[in-house]
């Protein structure tokens, strides 16, 4: 099986030599994995800076989604399937190969498909997806409910993490942390955390070019209190950071979409627990009272509660902690998600070699 996997540009991960050394050094989750598993080439941006003659020069004239997408229609028939790991590329790519009467084993690996314009562009091309896989129920269902995408092109799969990275370490915790920026609520933590004697890390940093609502809301904070700090980690100083940390607290703004899911898992693999914020799209993985806490959307009090009784009862948080790992190592492993994936790509192919789906 050999298979091309369309990526963001934003995804700029080092050289695969050099992630295999940093891998084996303990420095970086696996993330080749998923490439030896599936025997895939990345189509982002250093495939694209790699396609020679003409036809190169062209598509880097081009933006970038739209160089990606025509490159994938290019070479489709010298992959066995082709997998689309945004929905930016992967539904126009889906709508070439409908008006251009094409079909190719496609598989898609998605996590927001309910955004309006998603949902109608989806409605006309998922015929030319063989499976569309999502990570949350609230998307899944939306998927069947409210476009009408048969049951046997969707599959619903728990987010993958490694669990070998991401690991339980003994050492004290002295302080609590915050990490991502897709959704965050920055502004409710800030107001919560400033007035409690705890140490608190913001682990964010800016995308060039995107303005999130939580940058606004740390500036309007008229300068972090003195025990919250904020800033980028690389993903060595990231896991030290939750060891530190005596659970995880995960602010967001009222969505339909599981934003926070990489953070909760990784706190969870870490053996900590989570507060999070109630919101419609994060329903899947928190288990109230077992693994973390829920809070209500927006309350600056309610957060400082729930941050206050985990702080002054360690024990129930490491015993949440606990059962968040053993959720992670029963349920959320990469390595078997990557066989699930593997395993969906290989009936897509199987179909179309006319063995029946």
């Amino acid at each position: 099986m050999k298979t091309l996997t369309l990526v963001t540009l934003s995804n700029t991960r080092p050289p695969k030599e050099q992630l295999v050394r940093m891998e084996q050094a303990d420095q970086y989750p696996r993330a080749t994995l998923f490439g030896d598993v599936l025997c895939t080439d990345l189509l982002d941006a250093r495939y694209l800076e790699g396609i020679p003659g003409l036809r190169g020069k062209l598509l880097r004239r081009l933006p970038g989604p739209a160089a990606q997408i025509l490159e994938a229609y290019h070479v489709r028939k010298k992959y066995d399937a082709i997998i689309a790991w945004s929905e930016a590329l992967g539904m126009p790519l889906a709508l070439l190969m409908k008006l251009t009467f094409q079909r190719v084993p496609n598989v898609a690996i998605w996590s927001w498909i309910s955004k309006p314009k998603k949902a109608r562009l989806l409605k006309r091309v998922y015929s030319h997806i063989d499976t569309i896989i999502l990570m949350s129920s609230i998307q899944y269902r939306f998927a069947l409910d409210s476009i009408g995408i048969p049951g046997s092109r969707v599959a619903l799969l728990k987010w993958p993490i490694d669990q070998k990275f991401w690991r339980p370490m003994n050492v004290p915790t002295d302080m609590i942390c915050t990490v991502g920026r897709e959704m965050r609520d920055f502004g409710t933590l800030i107001e919560a955390v400033k007035e409690l004697d705890i140490r608190c890390h913001i682990a964010a940093g800016a995308v060039q070019g995107k303005i999130d609502p939580w940058m606004e809301d740390v500036r309007k904070a008229e300068g972090l209190h003195k025990n919250i700090s904020i800033g980028k980690k690389n993903y060595s100083e990231l896991r030290d950071l939750y060891a530190r940390s005596r659970f995880v607290v995960v602010p967001l703004f009222p969505t339909d979409t599981d934003n926070g899911t990489t953070t909760i898992l990784e706190a969870m693999a870490m053996g900590k627990a989570v507060i999070c914020t109630r919101v419609k799209g994060q329903a899947d993985v928190i288990v109230e009272g077992k693994t973390g806490l829920f809070v209500p959307p927006q309350d600056p009090g309610a957060l400082r509660e729930a941050i206050r009784y985990l702080w002054e009862n360690p024990d129930a948080a490491e015993k949440m902690g606990a059962e968040g790992r053993r959720v992670i190592e029963e349920s959320h492993t990469v390595d078997h998600w990557l066989e699930q994936i593997r395993g969906i790509v290989q009936e897509a192919i199987h179909h179309h070699r006319g063995n029946g789906r």
